[in-house]
């Protein structure tokens, strides 16, 4: 019998599950708060004079699951390439390869920094190995330094984080470091450096080529999903411009969304499905959640990030997807150049680099002017020497309030209450990276989508709810 699900949130978890469902004959509407689907992976395009499109930062589609790769590839159609990754650290005035390459790191460190490094290593692996100190695991800083020893934690590791954090590591999860490190430790990075793995046990992190739209941007693949979703023939809508407001309740049973900017409008359903952050669902809930709930809600953090783009009168800047910039006197912490994603995201003699700023919602740099923030980023670039002065063409700005979940050391103990009450809810599913606080991979919000709008579809068991819980899925 065919259902009808509302789904809250038209990012790519949401997308991909209200594909899904359509695909076996259910009608679905989803609310998108934003004038565009896709979320994070969203793109924006100019088609005038000249051809642009800029995305929310780099995003590269890998899996090491084919039949995932071939559904994102029919969901794009012909516009499709396969893009080379390359992405390096900018310290020192040099460029490190990134994950690290022991000889790169070598050759381009200073010389008493590569003897302090190797000696605290030895000495790590030493205290480590006899027991003669005992190292917690609890945070970012003692788990990266158990394995790294406190050159290389400092250098490669420590800045970076809370820089694009803002929260020293110490205060930081070590489930980040687990999750996003691949490298086991600075043995593990030379053998590495030596003898790359199989292709099948290849990590994440050293995965080379991925695909990518041809034109577009990385929003091609959302709006694919949208149009497919949209002429699937089931009456099934996605909605832009229609932020779920209120979420209606009878007991622990979902009765009604309300939503809209302007007008109120309520749509009802067989079954919900939510994307949007799980905190946001929390505090929509009407009757209100507890109030001892709504603590542990607010003491969730996410970080937001300023996207700052410039366009430049010059063909390129780098051969890198993207470049880390972990000094402490710089304010951007990345950057990325979509010409070397596909080369038809600018025109030939120009290019566009996407400068990233961390912040907190209000804070001093969200409430920056754009020509305060063009001089950031214009002044941070030339300090480096990736451009010169007068290159820059013109600068936009664009935001993203909720882009990462903070895994502060306190996070879990205020994050599994709050999933228990959600979960507790008869008739709504989470799922995505903002609906389950999990700082995921685009690929796993697809696959996440896809199971659960499968399980919905079928009645099916589809462990959707385990996508991104192991160290596997990371690197």
């Amino acid at each position: 019998m065919s259902k009808h699900v509302v789904i809250l949130g038209g990012g790519l978890a949401g997308l991909s599950c209200g594909y899904e469902l359509v695909q076996r004959g259910h009608r679905v509407t989803i609310l998108e708060r934003e004038a565009h689907v896709g979320g994070m992976a969203s793109s924006f395009i100019e088609d005038g004079e000249e051809y642009w499109t800029q995305d929310f930062g780099p995003h590269r589609f890998h899996s090491q699951d084919q039949n995932l790769i071939e559904h994102v590839r029919d969901i794009l159609g012909d516009n499709v390439v396969t893009a080379q990754r390359l992405s390096r650290i900018v310290m020192f005035n040099k460029f490190f390869h990134y994950p690290l390459v022991a000889s790169n790191a070598l050759k381009n460190m200073p010389r008493h920094l590569v003897v302090k490094a190797l000696l605290d290593y030895a000495w790590v692996r030493f205290l480590d190995s006899t027991r003669l100190r005992r190292f917690s695991d609890r945070d970012f800083e003692s788990w990266v330094t158990r394995r790294f020893g406190k050159t290389l934690y400092r250098l490669f590791f420590g800045q970076y984080t809370e820089k694009a954090w803002g929260l020293h590591p110490s205060k930081i999860s070590s489930d980040w470091a687990s999750q996003r490190i691949t490298l086991l430790n600075l043995w593990d990075t030379i053998k590495k450096t030596l003898q790359r793995p199989d292709a099948g046990d290849t990590p994440r992190t050293l995965v080379r080529s991925f695909i990518y739209p041809k034109y577009g941007g990385i929003g091609e693949l959302p709006r694919g999903y949208a149009r497919r979703i949209e002429e699937s023939g089931t009456g099934s809508q996605v909605l832009t411009n229609a932020p779920a407001v209120r979420i209606h309740r009878d007991g622990m049973r979902v009765t009604g969304i309300e939503y809209g900017k302007h007008k109120r409008l309520m749509i009802d359903a067989d079954e919900y499905v939510s994307t949007i952050p799980v905190t946001a669902l929390a505090k929509a809930l009407a009757p209100r959640a507890p109030d001892h709930l709504i603590q542990k809600v607010n003491a969730l953090e996410y970080v937001s990030i300023v996207f700052v783009y410039l366009k430049l009168n010059r063909p390129s800047v780098s051969p890198d997807s993207w470049v880390y910039l972990p000094e402490k006197h710089l304010t951007i912490h990345r950057i990325s150049e979509f010409k070397n994603f596909s080369p038809y995201c600018a025109p030939k003699d120009k290019t566009m680099i996407c400068a990233e700023i961390t912040c907190r919602r209000g804070d001093e740099i969200w409430r920056a002017s754009a020509e305060r923030l063009q001089e950031i980023a214009e002044k941070d670039l030339m300090s480096v020497g990736l451009i010169g002065p007068g290159e820059v063409l013109e600068a936009q700005i664009r935001k993203i309030p909720f882009a990462y979940p903070v895994y502060d050391l306190d996070y879990r103990d205020n994050l599994q209450p709050v999933m228990d009450y959600v979960h507790g809810l008869e008739n709504i599913r989470t799922t995505g990276r903002q609906g389950n606080f999990r700082y995921n991979n685009m690929d796993q919000s697809v696959e996440m989508g896809r199971k659960l709008g499968l399980e919905l579809a079928t009645g099916e068991s589809t462990d959707h709810d385990k996508v991104a819980t192991g160290k596997e899925y990371f690197g």
